[in-house]
């Protein structure tokens, strides 16, 4: 059924119809890509539990019957969406292992680039989507889980056990950490979202991505022997 242009038209105003604008005809991805922007609209609008299918034709223009012949249901679409959107903006981890940099300077590219994912357009409404409806839709839960947090936490344990200089902090911390940053990261991109409109201190997300990283930094590399006297000016011998 994908496979085949999408060319039916849309009922037009008139007795007995809705008032619907004149659909385009497009190819079946570009139709199924403009349901899941229309779908992702409604979704955050109106949420996922009000929204209906008839809110999301509504609101692309074309005709209840459309969506159902990409999408069988709402929670399929729902799916379909986080799905989109995430494959959208892997965080990629396959370069960090040989990156060229110091183990900060790579840490903090790493840090900076999963910050950018939650910056991307849509990704921090699919993550709020993904968790507010996590106990009616299991699946969407384990999406963002699998695609985005398990990813970055299997890059980051890579980037934090690289070149480093001593046991001070140990395996099992940095387990911990490799789990719980990204965690991290995604809820202060979702507080800054959601809040920057009734916080007046809040700070561009460019800053804000700046000062988390910075903090992060400070408590992942760690300190080995030595470290504090080479700061204070003193032989670390």
């Amino acid at each position: 059924m994908r496979g085949q242009m999408d060319t039916r038209p849309d009922r037009i105003g008139g007795a007995g119809t809705d008032e619907r604008p004149q659909r385009q005809r497009m190819a079946p991805e570009e139709r199924r890509g403009a349901i899941l922007e229309a779908a992702l609209s409604v979704f955050s609008d109106l949420g996922y539990t009000q929204a209906t299918l008839n809110d999301v034709a509504d609101r692309l223009g074309v005709t209840k019957g459309c969506l159902y012949h990409y999408f069988e249901s709402k929670e399929r679409l729902l799916l379909d969406l986080i799905q989109d959107r995430i494959g959208a903006a892997i965080i990629a981890n396959e370069t960090l292992s040989s990156a060229e940099g110091t183990r900060e300077e790579v840490l903090r590219r790493f840090l900076d680039r999963l910050w950018m994912h939650f910056q991307k357009p849509g990704q921090i409404e699919v993550a709020i989507l993904a968790l507010t409806e996590l106990p009616k839709v299991p699946e969407a839960g384990r999406l963002l889980h699998e695609e985005v947090l398990a990813r970055s936490e299997q890059a980051l344990r890579e980037v934090l056990n690289r070149g480093r200089r001593c046991d001070e902090v140990p395996p099992e911390e940095i387990q911990r950490a490799a789990k719980m940053i990204p965690l991290m990261i995604m809820g202060a991109a979702m507080g800054t979202r959601l809040f920057r409109t009734i916080d007046p201190g809040q700070f561009s997300a460019e800053k804000t991505g700046q000062t988390v990283t910075a903090i992060l930094l400070r408590g992942l590399l760690g300190e080995c022997p030595g470290d504090a006297a080479e700061l204070a000016g003193e032989p670390a011998g």
